[in-house]
């Protein structure tokens, strides 16, 4: 078998990244043809209910222990083999790539007969975020009371005791275990992280932080004047946020000198604003901060890199400005061929132009501390 996969890798490294890219978008077909098939097999055992005939408790543990299938993926695949049966189309959108089994999963239990074919068709190429948002239209959630709490340890008393629960399970995948009249004796995890949509414009926000965190939100309330800081939290964080957006948004920096450059139209500002590049041969790399401004401005604060089909890259954190005509050849800072790429697009055009050992070697040198000699590349 491990010869098999290293002549397999052969057989890729001689393959274009067109054709790479089709046989990849292939197998994700007969993937999803797959799992549709599988959930089929379930829902009929399920039916049946073979996995009591095969000496298994519950289709879970079947799925789990004789078809070795990860807990939460088991999960996902349960709730669609429920329906499956009474709403088949689920099982053909999941086929032909049109939902993936998170969005089927989740899509599952709202499911009716006057509804399936406009969710099927709604909720087609969404993300699981987006297929939250969708839903919680439809079933809003309770809101979070704003509060500061600290995490259980140990040591604290525990909670009144509750009555065990049979073993049921999470829409994670995850059994529900039932509940001992014990203390703990092992540190509780900390309870993930979470951002949630409650109502179609309020959103759940659950998080851990430690002790200097709490400090530096009183602090901050006691600066901004809010009062209560637990009862305000929204309020307070939204300030935060807003103070660090003013700094470091690029978008808002470009806002703020819009308006500077219309008062200098105007008359009403006696100082112009920085200086607009110039087309003369750059000294350096640095571009200043109202042409990188323009610039991301353009190209709508989102890299621009676009693949061969025209599939642009989503990235929105990490941009840099990208000399189309390189700087190393041109030395020139034209707008007109500056473009916003993140960091990896823009190593990548770097490799293209450049080539990769000289890029990898040039990070190399600027991660070298100082002082340590440089060791030439031995020939390979």
């Amino acid at each position: 078998m491990i010869e098999r996969f290293k002549v397999y890798f052969e057989k890729l490294e001689g393959l274009s990244t067109e054709e790479l890219d089709r046989s990849a978008e292939r197998l994700v077909r007969l993937e999803k043809g797959n799992v549709a098939l599988l959930i089929a097999h379930i829902a009929e055992m399920s039916r049946r209910k073979a996995e009591l005939e095969r000496g298994y408790k519950n289709m879970f543990e079947y799925c789990v222990s004789r078809l070795n299938l990860s807990e939460g993926s088991v999960a996902l695949r349960l709730q669609v083999a429920n329906v499956s049966r009474r709403f088949p189309q689920i099982l053909v959108a999941l086929a032909e790539n049109r939902l993936s089994l998170t969005v089927a999963g989740l899509l599952a239990t709202h499911l009716e007969e006057g509804n399936v074919e406009a969710f099927l068709s709604d909720c087609a190429g969404m993300t699981k975020r987006a297929a939250e948002e969708y839903l919680v239209r439809l079933r809003p959630k309770p809101v979070f009371t704003p509060s500061i709490r600290r995490q259980p340890g140990p040591f604290m008393k525990p909670e009144r005791s509750r009555p065990a629960v049979e073993s049921q399970v999470f829409p994670s995948g995850e059994p529900i275990r039932p509940v001992s009249d014990e203390p703990p004796q092992q540190p509780r995890r900390s309870t993930p992280p979470l951002l949630a949509p409650a109502t179609p414009e309020q959103f759940n926000f659950r998080f851990a932080a430690d002790r200097r965190f709490k400090e530096k939100l009183e602090r901050l309330a006691e600066v901004l004047g809010v009062e209560n800081p637990a009862k305000q939290m929204a309020e307070l964080l939204e300030q935060a946020v807003d103070l660090a957006l003013d700094r470091k948004d690029p978008k808002r920096k470009r806002e703020r000198r819009v308006v500077k450059e219309r008062e200098y139209s105007s008359g009403k500002a006696k100082s112009r604003p920085d200086e607009i590049s110039r087309a003369e041969p750059a000294k350096s790399r640095y571009i200043s901060s109202e042409v990188r401004e323009r610039v991301q401005e353009r190209g709508g604060y989102q890299c621009e890199y676009r693949s061969p089909d025209g599939t642009r890259c989503t990235a929105r954190t990490g941009l840099e400005i990208e000399h189309e005509r390189p700087f190393a050849i041109f030395r020139s800072h034209d707008e007109r061929f500056l473009r916003v790429l993140c960091r990896r697009h823009n190593r990548l055009r770097a490799e293209q132009v450049y080539g990769a050992r000289l890029i990898q070697a040039k990070i190399d040198e600027a991660r070298r501390p100082k002082g340590v000699p440089r060791v030439p590349n031995r020939p390979d």
